[in-house]
Protein backbone atom coordinates (compact mmCIF):
# COMPACT_ATOMS: atom_id res chain seq x y z
CA UNK A 1 0.00 0.00 0.00
CA UNK A 2 2.97 2.18 0.96
CA UNK A 3 4.57 1.58 -1.95
CA UNK A 4 1.71 1.70 -4.23
CA UNK A 5 1.06 5.63 -2.48
CA UNK A 6 4.69 6.29 -3.25
CA UNK A 7 4.21 5.72 -6.90
CA UNK A 8 0.97 7.20 -7.44
CA UNK A 9 2.93 10.22 -5.64
CA UNK A 10 5.44 10.34 -8.14
CA UNK A 11 4.02 9.96 -11.30
CA UNK A 12 1.46 13.29 -9.83
CA UNK A 13 4.71 15.37 -9.32
CA UNK A 14 5.88 14.17 -12.14
CA UNK A 15 3.29 15.61 -14.24
CA UNK A 16 2.38 18.12 -12.45
CA UNK A 17 6.16 19.26 -12.93
CA UNK A 18 6.14 19.21 -16.53
CA UNK A 19 3.14 20.92 -17.27
CA UNK A 20 3.81 23.58 -14.62
CA UNK A 21 6.82 24.81 -16.02
CA UNK A 22 5.35 25.05 -19.79
CA UNK A 23 1.98 26.92 -18.60
CA UNK A 24 4.30 29.87 -16.59
CA UNK A 25 6.07 30.19 -20.36
CA UNK A 26 3.08 30.12 -22.43
CA UNK A 27 1.54 32.55 -20.24
CA UNK A 28 4.42 35.23 -20.90
CA UNK A 29 4.22 34.58 -24.52
CA UNK A 30 0.40 34.94 -24.43
CA UNK A 31 0.60 38.17 -22.17
CA UNK A 32 3.03 39.29 -24.85
CA UNK A 33 0.31 39.48 -27.51
CA UNK A 34 -2.97 40.09 -25.35
CA UNK A 35 -1.89 42.36 -22.35
CA UNK A 36 -5.09 41.44 -20.03
CA UNK A 37 -4.09 39.25 -17.43
CA UNK A 38 -7.33 39.02 -15.69
CA UNK A 39 -9.43 38.39 -18.84
CA UNK A 40 -6.78 35.51 -19.74
CA UNK A 41 -6.89 34.04 -16.22
CA UNK A 42 -10.38 34.28 -16.38
CA UNK A 43 -10.72 32.17 -19.68
CA UNK A 44 -8.60 29.63 -18.33
CA UNK A 45 -10.76 29.23 -15.08
CA UNK A 46 -13.95 29.27 -17.13
CA UNK A 47 -12.36 25.86 -19.31
CA UNK A 48 -11.79 24.09 -16.36
CA UNK A 49 -15.31 24.79 -14.67
CA UNK A 50 -16.83 23.53 -18.07
CA UNK A 51 -13.98 20.29 -17.96
CA UNK A 52 -15.37 19.67 -14.97
CA UNK A 53 -19.08 19.58 -15.38
CA UNK A 54 -18.50 17.29 -19.02
CA UNK A 55 -16.49 14.21 -17.47
CA UNK A 56 -19.15 14.81 -14.21
CA UNK A 57 -21.89 14.67 -16.31
CA UNK A 58 -20.09 11.74 -18.38
CA UNK A 59 -19.20 9.74 -15.85
CA UNK A 60 -15.77 9.90 -16.55
CA UNK A 61 -15.02 11.71 -13.29
CA UNK A 62 -17.63 11.20 -9.96
CA UNK A 63 -19.85 13.49 -9.28
CA UNK A 64 -20.19 16.00 -6.63
CA UNK A 65 -22.87 17.73 -5.26
CA UNK A 66 -22.48 21.85 -4.09
CA UNK A 67 -21.93 22.07 -0.08
CA UNK A 68 -21.86 24.91 1.81
CA UNK A 69 -19.40 23.26 4.32
CA UNK A 70 -17.56 23.04 1.43
CA UNK A 71 -17.63 26.11 -0.15
CA UNK A 72 -17.05 28.33 2.17
CA UNK A 73 -12.86 26.94 2.84
CA UNK A 74 -12.71 26.93 -0.92
CA UNK A 75 -14.28 30.81 -0.82
CA UNK A 76 -11.34 31.45 1.31
CA UNK A 77 -8.57 29.98 -0.52
CA UNK A 78 -9.74 31.16 -3.49
CA UNK A 79 -9.24 34.61 -2.64
CA UNK A 80 -5.99 33.93 -2.30
CA UNK A 81 -5.76 31.99 -5.12
CA UNK A 82 -7.01 34.63 -7.46
CA UNK A 83 -4.46 37.12 -5.96
CA UNK A 84 -1.77 35.13 -6.63
CA UNK A 85 -2.88 34.39 -10.49
CA UNK A 86 -3.50 38.33 -10.68
CA UNK A 87 -0.24 39.10 -8.94
CA UNK A 88 1.78 36.28 -11.40
CA UNK A 89 -0.20 38.25 -13.90
CA UNK A 90 1.00 41.46 -13.56
CA UNK A 91 4.51 40.65 -12.50
CA UNK A 92 5.13 38.37 -15.47
CA UNK A 93 3.63 41.61 -17.06
CA UNK A 94 6.12 43.89 -15.90
CA UNK A 95 9.33 41.52 -14.67
CA UNK A 96 11.16 38.60 -16.61
CA UNK A 97 10.50 35.13 -15.63
CA UNK A 98 13.06 34.61 -13.58
CA UNK A 99 12.54 37.21 -10.97
CA UNK A 100 8.92 35.54 -10.35
CA UNK A 101 11.16 31.86 -9.87
CA UNK A 102 13.13 33.60 -7.26
CA UNK A 103 10.86 34.62 -5.07
CA UNK A 104 8.69 31.66 -5.63
CA UNK A 105 11.82 29.63 -4.72
CA UNK A 106 11.77 31.10 -1.34
CA UNK A 107 8.29 29.80 -0.37
CA UNK A 108 9.70 26.94 1.24
CA UNK A 109 10.87 29.27 4.16
CA UNK A 110 8.15 30.55 4.92
CA UNK A 111 6.32 27.44 4.41
CA UNK A 112 8.44 24.82 6.52
CA UNK A 113 7.56 26.89 9.66
CA UNK A 114 3.81 27.49 8.56
CA UNK A 115 3.45 23.72 8.50
CA UNK A 116 5.17 23.13 11.53
CA UNK A 117 2.78 25.53 13.45
CA UNK A 118 -0.71 24.55 11.93
CA UNK A 119 -0.16 21.18 10.55
CA UNK A 120 1.97 19.66 12.80
CA UNK A 121 4.85 18.29 10.18
CA UNK A 122 8.23 18.66 11.66
CA UNK A 123 10.42 22.07 11.12
CA UNK A 124 13.39 21.59 8.51
CA UNK A 125 16.39 19.29 10.05
CA UNK A 126 19.96 21.09 9.79
CA UNK A 127 20.54 20.36 6.36
CA UNK A 128 17.80 21.12 5.06
CA UNK A 129 18.05 24.54 6.77
CA UNK A 130 21.25 25.04 5.10
CA UNK A 131 19.72 24.47 2.21
CA UNK A 132 17.12 26.96 2.59
CA UNK A 133 20.25 29.55 3.66
CA UNK A 134 21.22 28.77 -0.24
CA UNK A 135 18.06 29.38 -1.32
CA UNK A 136 18.42 33.04 0.65
CA UNK A 137 21.79 33.53 -0.33
CA UNK A 138 21.11 32.86 -3.82
CA UNK A 139 17.43 35.72 -3.76
CA UNK A 140 19.85 37.77 -2.57
CA UNK A 141 22.44 37.72 -5.26
CA UNK A 142 20.35 37.35 -7.90
CA UNK A 143 18.89 41.08 -6.55
CA UNK A 144 21.55 43.07 -5.88
CA UNK A 145 22.59 41.95 -9.77
CA UNK A 146 19.32 42.59 -11.17
CA UNK A 147 19.22 46.38 -13.15
CA UNK A 148 15.91 47.30 -12.83
CA UNK A 149 16.30 46.52 -9.46
CA UNK A 150 19.70 48.98 -9.04
CA UNK A 151 17.36 51.52 -11.37
CA UNK A 152 14.14 51.47 -9.65
CA UNK A 153 14.77 49.97 -5.91
CA UNK A 154 12.29 47.52 -4.05
CA UNK A 155 9.15 49.38 -6.47
CA UNK A 156 10.00 46.85 -9.34
CA UNK A 157 9.35 44.07 -6.87
CA UNK A 158 6.03 44.75 -5.78
CA UNK A 159 4.04 42.32 -7.41
CA UNK A 160 6.65 39.59 -7.29
CA UNK A 161 6.67 40.45 -3.28
CA UNK A 162 2.66 40.23 -3.08
CA UNK A 163 2.80 37.19 -5.09
CA UNK A 164 5.42 35.63 -2.72
CA UNK A 165 3.50 35.92 0.75
CA UNK A 166 0.35 35.27 -0.56
CA UNK A 167 0.93 31.92 -2.04
CA UNK A 168 3.45 30.61 0.94
CA UNK A 169 -0.24 31.15 3.29
CA UNK A 170 -1.80 29.61 0.50
CA UNK A 171 0.23 26.41 -0.16
CA UNK A 172 -0.59 25.83 3.47
CA UNK A 173 -4.11 26.21 3.67
CA UNK A 174 -4.38 24.31 0.53
CA UNK A 175 -3.22 21.37 1.82
CA UNK A 176 -5.53 21.26 4.29
CA UNK A 177 -8.37 21.72 2.25
CA UNK A 178 -7.31 19.04 -0.03
CA UNK A 179 -7.30 16.37 2.59
CA UNK A 180 -10.04 13.51 3.52
CA UNK A 181 -12.24 15.92 6.37
CA UNK A 182 -13.78 17.48 3.36
CA UNK A 183 -15.35 14.04 1.58
CA UNK A 184 -14.10 14.69 -1.82
CA UNK A 185 -14.65 11.64 -4.13
CA UNK A 186 -11.89 12.46 -6.50
CA UNK A 187 -9.56 15.99 -6.47
CA UNK A 188 -12.03 16.83 -9.72
CA UNK A 189 -13.91 18.00 -6.59
CA UNK A 190 -11.53 20.35 -5.39
CA UNK A 191 -10.92 21.42 -9.15
CA UNK A 192 -14.69 22.37 -9.90
CA UNK A 193 -14.87 24.35 -6.86
CA UNK A 194 -11.98 26.57 -7.19
CA UNK A 195 -12.24 27.31 -10.83
CA UNK A 196 -15.63 28.38 -10.37
CA UNK A 197 -15.69 30.15 -7.27
CA UNK A 198 -12.13 31.79 -8.94
CA UNK A 199 -14.43 33.33 -12.17
CA UNK A 200 -16.74 36.21 -10.54
CA UNK A 201 -13.72 37.64 -8.77
CA UNK A 202 -11.38 37.30 -11.54
CA UNK A 203 -13.57 38.21 -14.06
CA UNK A 204 -14.64 41.76 -11.64
CA UNK A 205 -10.63 42.51 -10.99
CA UNK A 206 -10.47 42.80 -15.52
CA UNK A 207 -13.59 44.90 -15.50
CA UNK A 208 -12.01 47.23 -12.73
CA UNK A 209 -8.52 47.54 -14.26
CA UNK A 210 -10.36 48.35 -17.76
CA UNK A 211 -9.08 45.65 -19.17
CA UNK A 212 -12.12 45.32 -21.39
CA UNK A 213 -11.07 48.55 -23.49
CA UNK A 214 -8.04 46.82 -24.47
CA UNK A 215 -9.67 43.67 -26.18
CA UNK A 216 -10.05 46.07 -28.97
CA UNK A 217 -6.48 46.55 -29.72
CA UNK A 218 -6.04 42.88 -29.37
CA UNK A 219 -4.29 41.33 -32.52
CA UNK A 220 -6.13 37.73 -32.95
CA UNK A 221 -3.77 36.28 -34.93
CA UNK A 222 -3.45 32.59 -35.15
CA UNK A 223 -0.16 32.69 -32.83
CA UNK A 224 -2.22 34.47 -30.18
CA UNK A 225 -5.34 32.30 -30.45
CA UNK A 226 -3.10 29.10 -30.07
CA UNK A 227 -1.52 30.28 -27.47
CA UNK A 228 -4.88 31.49 -25.42
CA UNK A 229 -6.25 28.25 -26.00
CA UNK A 230 -2.56 26.11 -25.06
CA UNK A 231 -3.00 28.45 -21.58
CA UNK A 232 -6.23 27.06 -21.61
CA UNK A 233 -5.18 23.45 -21.55
CA UNK A 234 -2.66 24.05 -19.76
CA UNK A 235 -4.76 25.66 -17.12
CA UNK A 236 -7.23 22.63 -17.00
CA UNK A 237 -3.75 20.13 -16.18
CA UNK A 238 -2.10 22.12 -13.24
CA UNK A 239 -5.24 22.28 -11.84
CA UNK A 240 -6.22 19.01 -11.60
CA UNK A 241 -2.47 17.66 -11.05
CA UNK A 242 -1.74 20.41 -8.78
CA UNK A 243 -4.67 19.34 -6.30
CA UNK A 244 -4.12 15.25 -6.84
CA UNK A 245 0.12 16.37 -5.84
CA UNK A 246 -1.28 18.32 -2.67
CA UNK A 247 -3.51 15.85 -1.60
CA UNK A 248 -0.49 13.15 -1.86
CA UNK A 249 2.52 14.93 -0.07
CA UNK A 250 3.27 17.65 2.70
CA UNK A 251 2.83 21.37 1.78
CA UNK A 252 6.46 21.69 1.89
CA UNK A 253 7.32 18.76 -0.48
CA UNK A 254 4.21 20.59 -2.66
CA UNK A 255 6.18 23.82 -2.67
CA UNK A 256 9.78 22.48 -3.16
CA UNK A 257 8.07 20.89 -5.96
CA UNK A 258 7.00 23.60 -7.59
CA UNK A 259 10.32 25.35 -7.19
CA UNK A 260 12.38 22.59 -8.52
CA UNK A 261 10.34 22.22 -11.93
CA UNK A 262 11.02 25.90 -12.77
CA UNK A 263 14.70 24.57 -13.70
CA UNK A 264 12.96 23.52 -17.42
CA UNK A 265 11.12 27.10 -17.09
CA UNK A 266 14.55 28.97 -17.22
CA UNK A 267 16.36 26.98 -19.61
CA UNK A 268 13.42 27.36 -22.18
CA UNK A 269 13.15 31.16 -21.48
CA UNK A 270 16.64 31.62 -21.90
CA UNK A 271 16.84 29.82 -25.47
CA UNK A 272 13.07 31.29 -26.12
CA UNK A 273 12.93 34.79 -25.08
CA UNK A 274 15.19 37.90 -25.15
CA UNK A 275 13.95 39.79 -21.51
CA UNK A 276 16.14 37.25 -18.91
CA UNK A 277 17.88 37.70 -16.02
CA UNK A 278 22.02 38.46 -16.51
CA UNK A 279 24.00 35.66 -16.42
CA UNK A 280 25.49 36.46 -13.10
CA UNK A 281 21.67 36.86 -11.54
CA UNK A 282 21.24 33.54 -14.06
CA UNK A 283 23.64 31.41 -11.74
CA UNK A 284 22.50 32.88 -8.85
CA UNK A 285 18.65 31.71 -9.73
CA UNK A 286 20.11 28.52 -10.67
CA UNK A 287 21.29 28.12 -6.84
CA UNK A 288 17.82 28.83 -5.58
CA UNK A 289 16.44 26.23 -7.77
CA UNK A 290 19.36 23.33 -6.88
Amino acid sequence: MESSHSFEALVAMGLFSIVSSSLLLVNKLCLHYMPLPSLVSTLQFATSTATCIVLMASGLAPREAVEGGKVKPYMIYVAMFVATIYCNMKSLEESNVETIIVFRACCPVIVCVLDWAFLGHQLPSLRSFAALMVVLLGALGYVYNDRAFGLQGWSVYRWPTAYFLIISVEMVFGKHIAGPHLGFASMWGPTLYTNTISIPPMLSIGLLSGEVPKLAAVVWSPAAVGLLAASCVFGVAISYLGWKARSLVTATCYTVLGVANKMATVLANAMIWDKHASPIGSVCLVACLL
